[in-house]
């Protein structure tokens, strides 16, 4: 329930064949995409388009994973899927006219990412206390829903900010759904037994993630939080 499977791209058993590299062919389309729209002048033609695709990619990225789940459940990656769903439905939610249903989809994007996550940890904390699992695998699972949380909370009783806000979320949420999409190839390449230190593995892509908020924070200004946070 919680150990990688490890990748055999000849041998998709026991999944699908359209499923499993179908999943390998929208999660190099997403972080192309996502490179492309980090990369370009924000707000113009390819920038959209890029988003977009990163959108649909990351879509398509979790239900290909929960059909695959559906063969082999892992408890983490069904927790990615539901992250990388709340962040890029966010990231997208942000920039549109603060309407009655926009408001409505948001509130449901943050209860089911709060769903998923009592849902994992009821799952993650016995498996950790009866030493199954080390205590750190949940921990950083429970990051970044926690920091979308956080930012859901905030966006919320914040509604006269909104409007100085939206970019900075839609940034961050982006950044974060990369980072959900980066993490997953690390932990089963690692699991396949490519030499990837561990450290990159658990750590590296939030660091990374965090990183790349700060530089596009400094950049462009203002934060998930306002511009004056």
């Amino acid at each position: 329930m919680f150990g990688a499977d490890p990748i055999d791209i000849f041998d998709p058993s026991p999944y699908s064949a359209i499923a499993y590299y179908g999943h390998f062919v929208l999660g190099t389309v997403a972080l192309l995409a996502v490179f492309t729209a980090l990369a370009v002048k924000k707000g113009k033609g390819l920038h959209r388009q890029a988003g977009l695709t990163f959108l649909f990619a990351c879509a398509g990225l979790a239900l290909t994973n929960i059909s695959l789940l559906m063969e082999q459940f892992i408890a983490p990656l069904m927790m990615g899927a539901i992250t990388s769903l709340a962040a890029m439905g966010g990231a997208y939610l942000a920039l549109q006219a603060r309407t009655m249903q926009v408001r409505a989809g948001e509130m449901a994007l943050a209860a089911a990412q709060l769903a998923g996550l009592i849902w994992f940890l009821s799952i993650a904390i016995p498996e950790a206390a009866s030493g199954n699992i080390p205590i750190i695998a949940p921990i950083v699972i429970a990051i970044i829903p926690l920091i979308l949380l956080a930012g859901d909370v905030n966006w919320m009783l914040r509604p006269e900010r909104q409007r100085q806000m939206r970019v900075a979320r839609h940034l961050s949420r982006m950044i974060w759904a990369f980072v959900v999409v980066l993490r997953a190839p690390l932990v089963e390449f690692a699991a396949a037994g490519l030499p990837i230190p561990g450290p990159v593995v658990v750590i590296g892509p939030i660091g990374l993630g965090a990183v790349m908020i700060w530089y596009f924070q400094r950049r462009y200004g203002g934060s998930p939080f306002g511009k004056t946070a």
